[in-house]
């Protein structure tokens, strides 16, 4: 009878762990990849940041023009058409270190170390300029809906609102090195390049909380239109990172010494276009989904 019991109690435990396997197998979440469609001419000059004009169906790309920090004036804005082609190098000139981008009303506003320049999107005729004192490193720029001007700065580890004229503070953290911003309705979302975080912070309270870690140097958020998000770190990789903070490498150049800098992401068209920073080009990749059932 003793030999019975334990028989029996051998069977059920087997039964039960069975019962477990089969109730946790899980089917993978949907995975993406990109596949490289076309490269721009080598003729750019460190693009720093790449934006979308889906009005105008054009980008622009800001040049760094070698040092991105340093107040040169050789850095200019590019004009390209959505296949890559450049219509014009230098359509706004006499910047220093041009980063982010973004568009509001009729103006492009641009992050130029320590001064936002605003021009009109119609000419490039620069026509404002607001100069935060110190050293910001101004870097990334996102418009609300309602188009007001939000810019990161890397060095002062604050997020600045333009408001009357004026770039005042919106948030300001620890020293993370901030980076790529984007407005959503509720929250604002922020990439570090110093603790490699990816976060969001509520509009009302300014509660922070942390989406996804270990992003590298963090510099670009674009949304995919599924939850999930676009990331790149500076040194040459590319993130999918889903609603629920799971991270995916899509792109590894970082032994090529290829960076992967600010780029923009066409949800419609499921393209992102990429600047290469020290490789002088923008690079375009289709963004494919695989379904994987493991």
């Amino acid at each position: 009878m003793k030999y019975l019991i334990m028989f029996l109690a051998l069977i059920a435990l087997i039964s039960c762990n069975s019962v477990k396997k089969k109730e946790t197998k899980q089917v993978s979440p949907t995975n993406y990849k990109i596949e490289l469609i076309w490269e721009s001419d080598t003729i750019l000059r460190t693009p720093e940041s790449v934006l979308i004009d889906r009005e105008r169906n054009i980008m622009y790309v800001s040049n760094v023009n070698l040092n991105p920090w340093e107040k040169d004036g050789n850095g200019f804005i590019s004009k390209l058409d959505m296949e890559g082609n450049i219509t014009d190098l230098k359509w706004i000139e006499n910047l220093h270190g041009p980063k982010g981008m973004g568009i509001s009303g009729n103006s492009l506003f641009i992050a130029d170390i320590n001064t936002l320049v605003e021009a009109n999107i119609e000419t490039g005729q620069i026509i404002n300029t607001i100069e935060l004192e110190g050293k910001p490193d101004l870097n990334d720029i996102t418009v609300s809906d309602a188009g007001t001007v939000f810019v990161s700065g890397s060095a002062s580890n604050t997020i600045y609102e333009l408001k009357n004229g004026a770039l005042e503070a919106y948030f300001k953290g620890g020293e993370e090195r901030f980076n790529g911003l984007y407005w959503e309705k509720d929250r604002m979302l922020l990439i570090t390049s110093g603790s490699s975080q990816f976060k969001k912070i509520s509009h009302n309270t300014k509660e922070v909380k942390i989406i996804a870690e270990n992003l590298g140097h963090g510099d670009a958020i674009a949304p995919v239109g599924d939850g999930g998000y676009l990331c790149t770190s500076w040194a040459g990789k590319i993130f999918y990172v889903s609603a629920n903070g799971q991270t995916t490498v899509l792109l590894d150049s970082e032994g090529s010494a290829e960076n992967a800098a600010d780029l923009d992401f066409s949800i419609q068209n499921k393209i992102l276009y990429v600047p290469t920073f020290f490789k002088n080009q923008v690079k375009a990749y289709k963004l494919v989904k695989t379904d994987n059932i493991y």
